[in-house]
């Protein structure tokens, strides 16, 4: 399962118009970017197992704290598929894993020190305050590929956000920890504003996400 690679930002888009937002806005404000539909109703763990077959792999992100589970663990679930680390900061929940895993767990980045092919941060960037700084760390590790994914705002709108107007209150099904929401631009920006790496695709994914896989262009 490997995507077809499209160009980054704004220059994935089509010149042409394609929604009547266009015409309704001041071509500034207006930022088109190609998702693709590539993995529309694929499971989660296929997509996963299938970029990583057989790669290096840091999984950053891989305890789902505060509610790891080892039966739904993505972590566990990838251990056999690829050669797999894991890194993160709620070291807590290393003893319960670990025996279950080939692979070792950190939470210090300067314990970091092996080279991977593939680093995978699976809703992870929502949480960190900030977003600069951490993508720069993953930068440092000098992997070939990154895969990101974040929950989409366009994919949710429908399912997680309702306003009651007489009760003057708004509803937000999220995850409390999650600092905001992202979609296809901002997501593209961000990795364009503050890292070298290419955007090689943008897809929907999981019904309610965004996949961005990215590489390390040639030095």
């Amino acid at each position: 399962m490997t995507p077809t690679p499209a160009p980054q930002g704004q220059e994935a888009a089509q010149e042409l118009p394609v929604s009547p937002l266009e015409f309704a806005h001041q071509r500034y404000f207006v930022q088109k970017v190609k998702v693709g539909e590539d993995f529309l109703g694929v499971p989660r763990l296929d997509v996963f197992a299938a970029l990583c077959a057989g790669k290096r792999v840091l999984h950053v992100g891989c305890v789902d704290w505060p509610i790891t589970d080892l039966q739904r663990s993505l972590h566990l679930q990838l251990d056999a598929h690829c050669r797999l680390d894991g890194f993160d900061i709620h070291d807590e929940a290393f003893a319960q894993m670990q025996p279950h895993l080939k692979g070792r767990l950190f939470s210090d980045w300067a314990s970091v020190t092996d080279a991977y092919d593939t680093v995978l941060v699976p809703e992870v960037l929502e949480h960190v305050p900030d977003v600069q700084g951490f993508l720069r760390q993953l930068d440092t590790l000098g992997a070939a590929q990154y895969i990101l994914t974040v929950p989409d705002a366009y994919s949710c709108f429908r399912r997680h956000f309702d306003y009651n107007s007489g009760a003057q209150t708004f509803v937000e099904v999220v995850h409390p920890d999650h600092n905001c929401w992202y979609t296809p631009f901002t997501l593209s920006n961000v990795i364009r504003k503050y890292t070298p790496w290419r955007l090689d695709g943008l897809f929907f994914f999981n019904g309610i996400s965004l996949l961005a896989v990215a590489s390390r262009p040639p030095a």
